[in-house]
């Protein structure tokens, strides 16, 4: 094939026609465009010389710059640090992405104890230092590499923390020795000196122990398997040494609801229980010596005989304790007939409520039991922590759909002795399928498709900054809180993470043109924010204001 030539041909040797055309060098279909005036010597449609190899080579050269600009400004927006220090490409859509709020904790400077064995980082993530590669397995230690949200099967469960005089303490339950075994993690204010004690092995698919301070000790409350169905063994800690004391029966129910608190030299250990005939939940209670852990008052129902009570929940207070639970009327908690399918019934939507009682040192009602928040509600969750001048804060999470459901609100109510505060919507929108958890001065809305929210509260209840995402907390729960310090629980693999922050209250935004800001976003809060004024206790057969 010739070298294409411009213009009309010119004289040839060789006995060659001199009007025969020059041959051209033609792309593929050009042929069928020579009627319409293409590839004619000098028309306008003429293809330059070279023009497939140097179109080819042109595009090449726009899409790998393409490629490699998009590829660095990638790596810039992952690297851009967001709202309190969090990746901007990991903040999750809710209350915190609508403003970016100042940082409100930061560690406490210790590295986080792990409990567990965290899966082996990829080793492109690794951290190589001198042929060793950190993050792996790790048990009782600091666990590096995973991502904090990453979650596998048989992971390690733990309970609420406690605070005491060594630092913070949790229960845990861990797949070791062939089963599970019920161990107590410390850690001591600032997250340092974290240390594992063995408890016992434990039998069964049961919750962690309940883990409550007793100045410088620990008492703890397991639930363990027996004969005549279930038992509440009751130990206390010292440094490493376990003590087992009293052993209470739990009865057969499904529920495994427990828990404990300990005033002056006595503890209360609460839990719910159905009647003989099966038709009625009831709350019981039992109280120990704090020292020698031997039995003051035998276990006995506390909740009225016609109210069904589950979920008891109990907090210290000078003098005594503040019992709350989830109660529900006779016509709610009566069983469905024997002939009724129940492999197709549904999750059953009734109204419950959530009733508080003060107890003596020994655990005794020194009142009759009133209901805090409205008969008509729908309570799916809450907790309870003390408040100020001997008083007690409860939130909860009110809301008509099954469980695990998104949306309702979260609220919180003061109690005192003398009078119940008026509950407080703090958020009802965002806050997915979290439910609220309470440490002292902080309350924390945690979601298992998001990160935690986190708001300070004062001693009545009231917000003191906006209920918002912090960046160095993430998808942790904080579980306990002491002085400024917070524990916080952190999932990496099948491995728990155990991280102590230093937390101070933010300011709030405040509330503009928008609507935007306030103590709470979305909520319905008044604003600045203001204790809640106190109403009289109600009388027994009547209902709270809503």
């Amino acid at each position: 094939m010739a070298r294409e030539t411009k213009g009309t041909a010119g004289p040839r040797g060789d006995g060659e026609d001199a009007r025969r055309p020059a041959q051209r060098l033609q792309l593929p279909g050009a042929a069928s465009k020579r009627g319409a005036g293409y590839g004619e010597p000098g028309s306008p449609g003429e293809e330059p010389e070279g023009f497939a190899w140097k179109s080819a080579v042109v595009v090449a050269a726009l899409v790998g710059g393409l490629v490699v600009w998009r590829t660095c400004t990638k790596g810039d927006e992952q690297a851009a640090p967001g709202p309190g220090g969090a990746a901007s490409g990991s903040a999750a859509p809710g209350p915190a992405s609508t403003a970016a709020a100042p940082p409100r904790c930061a560690p406490a400077g210790a590295a986080p104890f792990g409990v567990g064995d965290a899966p082996k980082a990829p080793r492109q993530d690794a951290a190589i230092d001198g042929g060793s590669v950190a993050g792996g397995s790790v048990a009782g230690g600091s666990v590096d590499g995973p991502p904090e949200d990453q979650l596998a099967p048989f992971a390690v469960e733990v309970g609420r923390g406690a605070a005491f005089d060594g630092g913070f303490a949790v229960a845990a339950m861990r797949q070791a020795e062939g089963g599970t075994v019920a161990m107590v993690a410390t850690l001591g204010a600032d997250g340092s000196g974290g240390k594992l004690l063995r408890l016992a092995r434990s039998r069964g698919d049961l919750e962690p122990p309940v883990v409550t301070g007793i100045g410088g000790a620990l008492l703890v409350a397991m639930l363990e398997p027996n004969a005549g169905g279930r038992a509440i063994k009751i130990a206390r800690v010292e440094g490493e040494h376990v003590t087992w004391g009293a052993e209470l029966s739990e009865g057969r129910d499904e529920s495994l609801a427990l828990d404990a608190a300990a005033s002056g030299d006595r503890a209360v250990i609460v839990w719910d229980d159905v009647t003989r005939d099966g038709k009625w939940s009831r709350i019981m209670m039992a109280s120990v010596e704090a020292g020698s852990l031997r039995s003051i008052t035998s276990p006995r129902p506390i909740s009225p005989p016609k109210i069904d009570g589950e979920m008891p929940r109990v907090a210290p207070r000078p003098g005594g304790y503040w019992l709350a639970y989830v109660a529900r009327s006779e016509e709610g908690a009566k069983r469905k007939k024997k002939d009724e399918d129940e492999e197709s019934a549904g999750e059953m939507i009734g109204h419950q409520w959530i009733e508080v009682a003060p107890l003596d040192e020994t655990g005794s009602p020194t009142a009759v039991p009133r209901p805090v928040t409205p008969r008509d509600g729908h309570i799916l969750a809450f907790d309870l922590t003390p408040g100020d001048d001997g008083g007690a804060i409860v939130a909860y999470r009110d809301d008509d759909t099954p469980s695990g459901s998104s949306g309702g609100r979260v609220s919180v109510v003061s109690i005192g002795l003398g009078g119940i505060g008026q509950p407080r919507v703090i958020a009802e929108e965002e806050v997915g399928s979290g439910v609220p958890t309470l440490v002292p001065g902080w309350i924390a809305v945690a979601n298992v498709s998001g990160p935690t929210l986190l708001a300070a509260m004062g001693g009545n209840g009231e917000l003191l900054d906006d209920l918002v995402v912090e960046g160095a907390m993430g998808s942790a729960e904080p579980i306990a809180a002491s002085k400024g310090a917070v524990l916080l629980a952190r999932p990496a693999g099948t491995a728990v993470k155990l991280e102590v922050l230093r937390c101070v209250a933010g300011v709030p935004r405040p509330k503009g043109a928008d609507g935007e800001g306030g103590p709470a976003e979305g909520g319905r809060a008044e604003d600045p924010p203001a204790a809640p004024e106190e109403r009289p206790m109600p009388p027994e057969s009547a209902d709270p204001p809503p």
